[in-house]
């Protein structure tokens, strides 16, 4: 008996919904916002070269080789840990050109025997993980939501924020960084929103208002207070500087304390400058190793994702196909109100869980039942 009416309707309705989305996920698994996520581990922008030659052809193509092996070599720095990196042989330039994927050249300039420019590389993302592979070194890919850093000094006994100087906050401004490291840090204006949301007896309190505010102020979830404290080591005439880095947000609470020495008083700048990088570095080594790929260790997930519509089962998709930790997505039942999906992925649920909550996506476990969604979605 033939359908007539309302039912019919429903029914069509029903039916284009559910083969647009299958059609959607199968032609576009991995456009938006996952895939200019994973694009910035491979990409390094605005990269200064500088050569002087016989010629300035001569010189473009030196300082092009020398940009695209830098380029490399910062790519390679965000994904392998420092304690592995002298495992990675010199490749010869005709090898580095063979995981390039595209460079884009800015601001050149030329004389008769000097080439300067500003140099974007791109490199083969598939390309780059088979080289590591195929030298068994361990890596992650796993890029962590930006955090704002609140550095708090204390010396002589002021405490310092916003206060100008600030010769800590100083020291994270000029520090050598990297825009598409694995953990991208922020350091606020100093302006008098800054000054009205919080105060440095505050920070150091831990005033989860204040800093939810100032969070708020600059569009982020999680701060990273940095508190160092000088002292004078009278005995060998000699600064010390103890620095307590402290996470607060919905990434955790970790907390790592580190120690540094100076070598006079005169040169205190350089010991602060030294202390922020090193911090630096032991976020992102941290960030690395909690964010390691298991190759060895492959699963799959059953996951319910409650939705509301086409547009978010997309954005979801899209997301999920940004992970690196997430090696395939298997689509099994797709309604109105939901999907039903496995989730092949790399390593132990946690390291999951962490890796979708940069991407705004909450993982969720209840009674052996696992439930995804999109942050802030009150569908559960």
């Amino acid at each position: 008996m033939a359908l007539r009416g309302a039912p019919a309707r429903f029914l069509i309705k029903a039916f284009s919904f559910v083969a647009v989305c299958l059609l959607v996920a199968g032609l576009y698994p991995a456009a938006g916002w996952g895939a200019e996520d994973e694009d910035r581990i491979f990409t390094v922008k605005d990269l200064p070269i500088d050569e002087t030659a016989e010629s300035a052809a001569v010189a473009r193509d030196l300082a092009r080789a020398d940009g695209q092996r830098r380029a490399l070599d910062r790519v390679l720095r965000r994904m392998v840990l420092q304690s592995d990196f002298d495992r990675i042989p010199r490749l010869e330039d005709n090898e580095i050109s063979a995981l390039v994927q595209a460079i884009s050249v800015t601001d050149e300039k030329t004389s008769s025997t000097r080439y300067l420019a500003n140099l974007t590389v791109r490199l083969k993302k598939d390309a780059v993980r088979n080289f590591l592979r195929d030298l068994s070194l361990s890596y992650a890919e796993t890029v962590s939501k930006p955090r704002l850093v609140l550095p708090v000094y204390e010396a002589a006994g002021a405490t310092l924020l916003w206060d100008d100087p600030n010769p800590w906050r100083s020291a994270w401004e000029t520090r050598d960084t990297d825009d598409g490291g694995a953990v991208p840090l922020i350091l606020p204006r100093g302006d008098r929103g800054d000054l009205f949301a919080i105060g440095a007896a505050q920070v150091l309190a831990g005033d989860t208002n204040r800093l939810s505010a100032i969070a708020r102020r600059y569009n982020v979830e999680d701060v990273l207070v940095a508190h160092a404290i000088l002292q004078i080591d009278l005995a060998a005439n000699v600064p010390r500087l103890n620095v307590t880095l402290r996470e607060v947000g919905p990434a955790g609470n970790a907390v790592i304390v580190q120690s540094f020495s100076g070598v006079a008083r005169d040169r205190i700048p350089e010991l602060l400058v030294r202390a922020a990088a090193e911090a630096t570095l032991r976020l992102e080594e941290d960030w690395k190793r909690d964010n390691i790929l298991r190759f060895d260790n492959p699963d799959r997930l059953s996951v319910r994702v409650p939705i509301g519509g086409l547009e978010e089962w997309v954005d979801i998709r899209s997301r999920l196909e940004g992970s690196a930790v997430v090696r395939k997505v298997v689509l099994t039942a797709l309604s109105r109100t939901g999907a039903q999906v496995i989730l092949h992925y790399l390593g132990e649920p946690a390291q999951l869980v962490l890796d979708l909550s940069q991407r705004d996506l909450d993982l969720v476990e209840s009674n052996g039942f696992w439930t995804l969604a999109l942050r802030g979605s009150r569908r559960r």
